[in-house]
């Protein structure tokens, strides 16, 4: 017998997998009753006999329920979830990788049409945990070696250090992006620091007087500048005007800086 809880966890889960609120409804009481009919399901989801009917009927050619003898009668059994629900999220990873083809194809079509139009400069800001990867995975998407100047501790307090010291690495490294950092410092710089090499990645530090409250990534044509957890606030902004002069301060900053030992 499924609690409350899991009947309602199981229906948000059908829901995303792309059941109606009925499908998943009639779906549940199949498994709970585990050999069902089109009456007894009409009673347990109180839907008319003729919508269960209907509704089993699209479920069977789903691959969700099937139709068994058990004695003289036909039953319904739900079945393997396995194998079906598996079977489900390859046909929407097919799904997925289909349309990033699509979107790969009209991407450069756009593209060219925009860039063929007098350029504007666009300022986008995001928030939270999701804005935070939204704007890591556009300087990733870029493909584009990146400078950085930043508080380490600000960028981990978004999404921890699993997710900036191994999930971007990581990726970076797939990308073949290579990039120089200039951060302030502190115990978590010094551990990026030794691992430089590995990342395709150069570091300078700041002097212990200079704090960076806010961390900045010059990629392209683009920065993207995150604030503190407190402000909650990730600013990209696209000029090519505004990132000349960022690099220049960069690379100002970085000739004065020596190289760090690790």
């Amino acid at each position: 017998m499924l609690s409350n809880l899991q009947t309602k966890q199981l229906n948000q889960a059908l829901l995303q997998l792309g059941l109606s609120s009925k499908e998943a409804q009639i779906y549940c009481a199949a498994l709970e009753q585990q050999y069902s009919s089109v009456i007894s399901l009409a009673k347990t989801t109180t839907l008319s006999r003729g919508t269960v009917y209907d509704i089993a009927e699209k479920l069977k050619k789903k691959g969700f329920l099937a139709e068994v003898k058990r004695g003289k009668k036909r039953m319904l059994v739900v079945e393997n979830p396995t194998s079906k629900f598996y079977n489900l999220l390859d046909q929407k990873h097919q799904a997925l990788t289909e349309a990033k083809v699509i979107v790969d194809d009209i991407l450069p079509v756009i593209k060219s049409i925009n860039a063929a139009e007098d350029f504007k400069p666009q300022i986008r800001v995001y928030a939270g945990e999701q804005g935070f990867k939204k704007v890591w995975d556009e300087i990733l998407s870029s493909k584009k070696d990146f400078l950085s100047i930043s508080r380490i501790e600000t960028m981990v307090k978004f999404l921890g250090e699993d997710f900036i010291f191994k999930d971007v690495q990581k990726r970076k490294l797939k990308e073949k992006i290579s990039s120089r950092a200039i951060n302030e410092s502190s115990d978590l710089a010094k551990k990026m620091v030794e691992v430089d090499q590995e990342y395709n990645r150069e570091t300078r530090l700041a002097p212990k007087d200079f704090e960076f409250p806010s961390s900045e990534i010059i990629f392209g044509d683009k920065i993207a500048m995150f604030s503190t957890t407190k402000e909650n606030i990730i600013v990209v902004l696209e000029s090519k005007d505004f990132a000349q002069t960022h690099r220049a301060y960069f690379e100002m900053m970085w000739k004065f800086l020596a190289p760090t030992k690790t």
